[in-house]
């Protein structure tokens, strides 16, 4: 028997709805002048636009100096010229230093569409645009504000005084925390609700690169602790009656709740990793690990961003793993508890392996057909893959050490200081493509530079606190210290002077003959940030781990 399909009805597709509309994807009434859609739920409607002739598309193409079509026909967006400038540096200037080694939609793309239809948003942007011009403004890297008028797009800004930028700076903060408090007030619906939660966390993300790029990070961890508890009462209030959390979409906000996720549990992961007494006080606020997800072998990697998003996942659930069996270790005679450790290790180890032959044969791949696409592009892809072979030796490092044998731990390096060492040959890598990059650029080598995700700060800190080969240990710390960059809280500055510390501290030990060699080396350092620049810091050597000691206490400022 012959079926026939009905055939649906041909309609023409709409072309001539409003800006707010289109990329909201939704349809528009098209009011004059302004949709009742967006006036109805407080948006701003950006109106209608012209489609451009031939000759004004090839004017655009030309014009690469100029802001873009979509902020400079929206005079409404900005009160000031000072806030359109700000937000112009952001977009042109911050957002790929921003994303770091892995090209992502998210801050050039996803933040920026957030901001043009959020007021909350836009404020922020504009906020992080002038800290960010400041910051990349001056050799030492501490934000201090600019001068706030036309920016050239290949210029550098000239300075000005410290307080008339930052107070413009804070002014553009609290005007989001005032537009933020009228946008979560108001009744709200399931997908209201997810709105104004995908709105929430957007604005905390912002907030902590803001509080970042002016060195403040006990501000940073501060939003990044209340970013989590907003996702965690979110969850919860969405979860099902067998405690599964539903894949809720929200289709009227530009960034996906898990995009947020993915971007707040990368700063979180980076808090749990500085201290161990985050991982206590949220195991007794929830029993769930933001951290730890289902982990299952790789099979292959499409693209060095993908790969990224896996290796990043796969240093979580193990951060989360390496954390759990220390602080809260199975019994001896707990057989069912040492299996599952057993059977966990095991199954992260399997993933670490996949991962490591995913990624050989993506770098493979990317040489024998290089992708389209810019040279800084390909560039980034490059650097990106060292990243991720960085990260697979640390992790290879951090597996290797025997999880029930904690008196141990830090003999165990002596054995891995191949690992290590080739862990430092790929940071100096990074670091030479960097300055090479900074060149060609006509930026100066000690600009400093703000990022995102993964990178080599963290590893080099490994190497110099960890490693026990002097000429090793000296050159991982003076690429800390010679270095300027910024990955989320972890500042190599502040890197190099607690490992300087460290090993200061050794030394210093070396003298004590009533101690044990093994048992003079610093076992953990306990870190409590203070404001810009300071933080106080307890050494806990393996001696005093032992004892149940406090450790020695001081005070850095960098």
């Amino acid at each position: 028997m012959e079926l026939h399909r009905q055939k649906r009805p041909f309609y023409s597709k709409v072309r001539t709805g409003c800006l707010t509309c289109k990329i909201r994807k939704v349809k528009c009434d098209e009011g004059k002048p302004r949709c009742h859609r967006c006036t109805s739920t407080g948006r701003h409607c950006e109106g209608y636009r012209t489609p451009p002739t031939h000759a004004s598309r090839s004017v655009s193409r030309l014009s690469s100096a100029s802001p873009p079509a979509s902020l400079s026909s929206q005079s409404g967006l900005f009160a000031s010229p000072a806030e359109r400038r700000s937000f112009y540096y952001f977009q042109s200037h911050a957002c790929k230093p921003l994303a770091g080694y892995f090209d992502s939609s998210f801050w050039g793309r996803q933040i920026i569409q957030a901001a043009i239809h959020y007021e909350p948003i836009r404020h922020l942007v504009i906020a992080l645009g002038s800290a960010y011009e400041s910051f990349e403004g001056e050799p030492g890297g501490t934000a201090s504000p600019t001068t706030h008028g036309t920016l050239s797009h290949r210029r550098k800004p000239m300075l000005r005084t410290s307080s008339d930028g930052m107070d413009f700076a804070l002014e553009q903060c609290n005007n989001a925390i005032g537009q933020l408090a009228k946008f979560t007030d108001r009744s709200q619906s399931s997908y209201e609700a997810a709105e104004a939660t995908s709105c929430v966390l957007t604005a905390s993300i912002l907030f902590i690169y803001f509080a970042a790029v002016r060195s403040h990070m006990a501000e940073a961890i501060q939003h990044i602790q209340s970013a989590v508890r907003v996702l965690r009462y979110f969850d919860e209030s969405q979860s099902t009656d067998d405690g599964q959390s539903p894949n809720v979409s929200t289709p009227t906000f530009p960034v996906p709740i898990s995009q947020l996720r993915a971007v707040l549990t990368c700063a979180y992961g980076q808090v749990r990793v500085m201290s161990n007494d985050v991982f206590l006080q949220d195991r007794v606020v929830s029993g769930k690990d933001m951290l730890v997800s289902d982990i299952k072998p790789a099979t292959i990697f499409l693209s060095v961003p993908e790969a990224h998003l896996y290796v990043e996942r796969l240093f979580h659930n193990t951060q989360a793993f390496l954390q759990e069996t220390e602080l809260h270790p199975p019994s001896p005679n707990d057989k069912l508890g040492l299996d599952l450790v057993v059977a966990r290790h095991k199954e992260l180890c399997q993933a670490l392996d996949s991962s490591w032959k995913a990624l050989d044969n993506l770098s493979t791949s990317l040489t024998l057909s290089p992708r389209g696409g810019s040279d800084s592009t390909q560039d980034n892809d490059k650097d990106g893959i060292v990243v991720l072979r960085l990260y697979h030796l640390l992790l290879a490092v951090r597996l290797r050490i025997d999880i029930f044998r904690p008196e141990k731990r830090e003999l165990a390096f002596d054995e891995l200081e191949s690992h290590l060492e080739e862990m430092l040959e790929l940071c100096e890598v990074l670091v030479k493509n960097e300055k090479r990059a900074r060149r060609e650029g006509k930026a100066e080598a000690a600009t400093p530079l703000c990022s995102s995700g993964l990178g080599y700060v963290m590893p080099l800190h490994t190497i110099a606190a960890r490693c026990r080969n002097p000429r090793v240990r000296r050159r991982a710390l003076e690429l800390l210290m010679t270095s300027s960059r910024r990955e989320g809280i972890w500042d190599s500055k502040l890197a190099g002077s607690i490992a300087s510390k460290t090993l200061a501290m050794e030394e210093e030990q070396g003298s004590d003959d009533s101690v044990p060699v093994e048992d003079r080396r610093v076992r953990e350092v306990k870190i409590v940030l203070q404001g810009e620049k300071r933080a106080q810091l307890r050494f806990i050597t393996v001696s005093d781990w032992k004892r149940g000691h406090d450790g020695t206490q001081k005070v850095i400022e960098w």
